[in-house]
């Protein structure tokens, strides 16, 4: 076979790991497919492993036509899976620039990742990005929504520099108000640069810098008797007006730049190192509404609806949406703070963290002969974000004074107020630090081993990964409650062990017909922040903290062919001791605590299937369906203690977990879509989806002996403290249009997408039990009963109106 003809095959077959197309990529995406029914006639090992590449069709179909509610894939969470470039994970603020600078996405369903990725557990996606050479071609786009931000912009473009430089330009903005949910808005900028060159021929070097600043306004969760007195499923409680203007208390402010350096050198035609080095810092920040000595400013809290209240005036208020009792009046915090004669009762303050992460990855790959690769490698990360309070606003007072406004009206704590015992009765004004100031440090240094074997039917993969892992909590304000090393300086290092084993074996039956069978075991640590009591101004650290474990499994058949893409995978995912920690206020103890949860236990079983149907030249046909049982298997363990004193309230007492569903997780899941590429350019998709069987998140305390067991009076107190609540299923159809115009090199692409065409105003987008309960006084008995969960809803119709032009 000719040189260039083999290329081209290995190209053509080599869509597993390609970049997704959307519709307005190519005028018929199904071209290749169709150059390549002639070219599957032989039995070679090329045309072997070209069904055995990882395509997630689950992935793909399910990404954006399911209903716009909460999905964690697998029952899993979000951290499962990863988002990598160049070795260094990543968040999703940075996927614009990346697509738009030419990277190349490679898609994996489940234990099955690309070669040189370790993976993860859970079939939660991951998304790689090549070190190829920049040929994003320029592309110019204008888009108009709804929902979010009302205008966005894309500018792409690449170049040569000169002396083998070649350059990629990308920039991505987003502004306006969301013209559903009042007081959501985005302002947001995210510039991208990408320099690319060859030296001494294969060797390689990529440099990436994205700077993605923004400005967004959120929304917060409310319970179901605000969204029924106000008749809107998209009530948010975090705006308010001031001056006759809306302002939201919840903004978040982040500025994150990325870097990342990757240099490939081939030291042979079956040998190849790869060093790749990544960077991000910056500020994140978060505002909230703070309030001093006074009542919550918070227009849902339970004591300030007609259910508490019991009072006509109140309800009938909501019922009108008076703004004074439905929304933050930002206009009387003012008056009340300038009655004070100087010092501020409310204020608005940030949240804000400082993280810098530095990654830096060493792979060797080396082909020993036609069937066996070895590759292995070494990661070391190191992570510090420093965190601490800032005032943004005083709203009309002149200064606060930095102590524990918790403790003032406390008879045994009052003379231990000092946040900053080094700095007594600080006065606070606008942009200084206050509250709490500390920094989390965690490092980790991994070694990977991973064999490949590929004969002409049989693939087999085992992979190691063995690390070390070091967490430690840094304070810089001695709070006079927890004096000396209680509070200030480091804090006692918590080291861990991570590991992972993966084994997998496929046989190819046929050039279009895959089985495969993977395993994985693995630990991993907990979260940082879930390792201390009290990260804000703590030390100490959670008792027995132990890594969490994950054994997994899964079977998959795949069938290609040129008119269909069919994938079937049965999993298990097993989860163990997970951890938790949680800072709350305590009804029945009338104390603010910290809660540690351990042991926590998931196991979710379940199938997923895919197809893409080519029904003919014109038209095609995707569908996707999954089913599982998502639950926790396990009674975790809570420790509670006085936030004051550190005091034992509650010890290893379990939480009725087990039986629960895990929340966000659909039990039964679904999307079909038909899509329709016709003459001159024009096109069109219609899509539904359907998310089934969704319970609120759960939480433990609440089925502890200590409320469920002593607090629950009666079985129906006992039963709304133990039963989980079921969320209705949901329901959307969407559908787009789009046309096509060709100018010799160029195109000008035009494209319609609504989404949520049936409304579904009803929609629950995800909801979550409160750790808070209710003390109901009738004569001289009392009974508790917990506080109704928080929801939100999903977005009704919605549009995206895209005009795009590439050359």
């Amino acid at each position: 076979m000719p040189k260039s003809l083999f290329c081209l095959v290995v190209f053509l077959l080599s869509g597993g790991t390609a970049a997704a197309q959307y519709p307005d990529d190519e005028y018929y995406p199904y071209a290749e497919r169709e150059e390549r029914r002639e070219l599957l006639v032989t039995d070679s090992t090329l045309f072997y492993r070209a069904v055995q590449s990882a395509a997630d069709l689950y992935g793909e179909q399910t990404d954006f036509n399911l209903p716009q509610v909460a999905f964690k894939r697998r029952g899993l969470e979000r951290r499962a899976g990863r988002i990598s470039f160049a070795g260094m994970d990543l968040s999703y603020r940075y996927l614009p620039a990346l697509r738009l600078l030419g990277a190349e996405e490679i898609r994996y369903a489940g234990l099955v990742p690309p070669p040189g990725e370790s993976g993860g557990a859970g079939g939660v996606r991951l998304v790689g990005f090549s070190a190829g050479e920049p040929l994003q071609p320029f592309l110019a786009s204008v888009r108009l929504t709804d929902r979010n931000y009302l205008a966005g912009a894309k500018v792409a473009a690449s170049a040569h520099l000169g002396r083998g430089w070649r350059a990629s330009l990308a920039l991505d903005a987003r502004t306006g108000r969301d013209m559903h949910v009042e007081g959501v808005f985005t302002n947001a900028l995210t510039v991208g640069l990408r320099l690319f060159r060859r030296f001494g021929g294969e060797h390689a070097l990529s440099l990436v810098c994205i700077v993605p600043p923004s400005v967004r306004g959120t929304r917060l969760s409310s319970s179901e008797e605000a969204f029924t007195l106000t008749g809107d499923r998209l009530y948010n409680p975090a705006w308010g007006y001031q001056d006759g203007r809306v302002r939201n208390s919840r903004v978040r402010r982040e500025t994150l730049p990325l870097l990342v350096a990757d240099y490939a050198v081939p030291l042979s035609e079956a040998a190849s190192l790869s060093l790749r080095l990544g960077a991000e810092a910056g500020v994140a920040r978060y505002s909230m509404l703070d309030w001093y000595d006074a009542r919550t400013p918070m227009p849902d809290n339970y004591r300030y609806l007609p259910s508490y209240t019991d009072d006509l005036e109140t309800e009938r208020a909501w019922l009108t949406r008076d703004p004074r009792y439905t929304q933050i009046d930002w206009d009387e915090l003012i008056r009340r703070n300038r009655m004070q004669g100087g010092h501020a009762v409310y204020a608005l303050d940030d949240r804000v963290e400082r993280p810098v992460r530095l990654c830096l990855d060493a792979a060797f790959s080396v082909r020993t002969d036609s069937r066996l690769t070895l590759r292995c490698g070494v990661s070391l990360r190191s992570d510090r974000t420093r965190s601490y309070r800032q005032m943004r606003d005083l709203l009309g007072a002149g200064y606060v004074t930095d102590i524990d406004r918790y403790l003032v009206d406390d008879d045994t704590y009052s003379n231990l107020l000092q946040n900053d015992l080094r700095h007594p009765d600080r006065t606070i004004r606008e942009g200084d630090r206050f509250g709490y100031d500390y920094a989390i440090r965690s490092r980790e240094i991994r070694a990977r081993f991973c064999a490949e074997y590929r004969s002409d039917r049989f693939r087999f993969d085992l992979c190691a990964e063995l690390g070390a892992a070091a967490v430690r909590r840094r304070g810089f304000y001695e709070k006079e409650l927890f004096p000396g090393a209680l509070s200030y300086g480091p804090s006692r290092t918590v080291r861990f062990a991570p590991w992972r084993l993966k084994a997998l074996a496929g046989w190819s039956f046929s050039p279009r017909s895959y089985l495969e069978a993977a395993v994985m075991a693995g630990a991993e640590p907990p979260l940082s922040e879930a390792l201390f009591y009290q990260l804000s101004y703590n030390n100490r650290i959670v008792d027995d903290p132990s890594p969490e474990r994950t054994f997994a499994a899964e079977a998959s058949w795949r069938r290609t062919g040129p008119s269909l893409d069919m994938r079937i995978t049965a999993f298990a995912v097993a989860v163990f001791d997970g951890l938790e920690t949680r800072r709350y206020y305590d009804d029945l103890a009338a104390l603010f605590c910290d809660m540690s949860v351990a042991g926590i236990g998931r196991l979710c079983l379940g199938i997923e299937a895919a197809a893409e149907v080519r029904l003919s030249y014109r038209w095609s046909l995707a569908l996707a369906a999954s089913a599982g049982r998502y639950r926790h298997i396990r009674d975790p363990l809570l420790t509670v203690l006085s936030d004051v004193d550190n005091t034992a309230v509650l010890t290893h007492a379990a939480g009725r977990m087990a039986g629960c569903a895990v929340g966000g997780t659909p039990q039964t899941a679904a999307t079909a879509g038909v899509s329709y590429f016709g003459p001159k350019g024009w096109g069109g998709r219609l899509s539904a989806g359907y998310a089934g069987g969704r319970y609120v998140e759960p939480m433990p305390l609440r089925r502890t002996d200590r409320i469920a067991g002593q607090a629950a009076l009666t079985p129906e107190a006992f039963d709304a403290f133990t039963r989980q609540e079921r969320l209705a299923d949901a329901f959307t159809l969407d559908a787009s249009l789009f046309r096509t115009f060709y100018f010799d090199r160029s195109r000008l692409t035009a494209s319609l997408l609504l989404r949520n065409l049936t409304g579904g105003r009803d929609t629950v987008y995800n909801g979550y039990e409160s750790l808070r309960v209710r003390r109901i006084r009738s004569g001289d008995a009392t009974e508790w009963m917990p506080h109704a969960s928080r929801r939100t809803y999903a977005w009704p119709r919605s549009f995206y109106l895209t005009v795009s032009y590439r050359f």
